[in-house]
């Protein structure tokens, strides 16, 4: 599991919250490449996470873009701002301005697409299938760790969470392992 809580960390200074858009590519480029197929994605629910995941960070965007435009306003205002080709300030931001309204519309509209596309698999899963084979990798070949998979899903060709697996419910008598709680007591 991801320990997210060096994710959290506040940045301290310019390169530091630099580094966080660039890590920000990073990430994505590397959720390109497990994207690409197996073995890195191979579920259902791994794409339903991905897509919340994605929605929430446009949503996020959309502060970020916010900000930094926010950050020109006020640098312009306090006079802290020059242009290296002597462009008048207020054009120039008022441009970036304008584009960075258009970015926040289209990362509200992405957001929403994502939640739309998220929700939409929200039923959708895997059936196991008899006799199942390892899924190839994107090269075409057969990843080392599938090996395995193909195996286990030959011995154990359906999920262990089929019905038919589990022992049926006890008829008459209680089950002694289910504990069952007075409603006025202090505990229910």
């Amino acid at each position: 599991m991801t320990d997210h809580r060096q994710a959290l960390a506040t940045a301290r200074n310019d390169d530091q919250t630099a580094d966080l858009a660039s890590n920000l590519y990073e990430h994505v480029r590397q959720l390109n490449l497990a994207t690409a197929g197996p073995p890195s994605l191979t579920l259902p629910g791994t794409a339903y996470a991905i897509l919340g995941n994605l929605s929430a960070a446009t949503y996020g965007l959309d502060q970020v873009l916010d900000q930094i435009n926010r950050f020109f306003l006020r640098e312009l205002q306090a006079d802290r701002l020059g242009h290296d080709q002597a462009e008048d300030l207020a054009d120039v931001l008022s441009r970036h301005g304008q584009a960075l309204t258009e970015a926040r519309r289209h990362a509200r509209a992405l957001c929403a697409a994502l939640g739309d596309a998220q929700s939409t698999i929200n039923a959708v899963h895997s059936r196991a299938t008899h006799g199942r084979e390892a899924p190839p990798t994107t090269e075409g070949k057969t990843h080392v760790d599938d090996a395995g998979v193909a195996a286990a899903a030959n011995d154990f060709p359906r999920p262990i969470t089929d019905p038919t697996l589990l022992a049926p419910p006890l008829t008459g008598g209680r089950n002694r392992f289910i504990r069952t709680l007075r409603p006025n007591t202090p505990e229910a």
